[in-house]
């Protein structure tokens, strides 16, 4: 017997899944090499200077979320 209180055509709960996994890594590689060439630009711009390359790459990546 069918219980009257459960509806069958509920939609699911989860969230759908991305198209695909391949453009998500795309678009990771694009704003990785963004990111790599903005912080080399501060790297040139702060003189060159050797063991800043973390530091000029949290920059690099809050300079262009600033202008996203």
């Amino acid at each position: 017997m069918i219980d009257p209180k459960i509806n069958i055509r509920s939609k699911p709960t989860h969230s759908p899944q991305p198209e695909s996994p391949i453009k998500d890594n795309a678009a990771i590689a694009l704003a990785d090499s963004a990111v790599q060439t903005r912080a080399y630009e501060l790297y040139e711009r702060g003189g060159r200077v050797n063991g800043r390359a973390e530091q000029d790459w949290y920059q690099a990546e809050a300079n262009l979320r600033a202008i996203a």
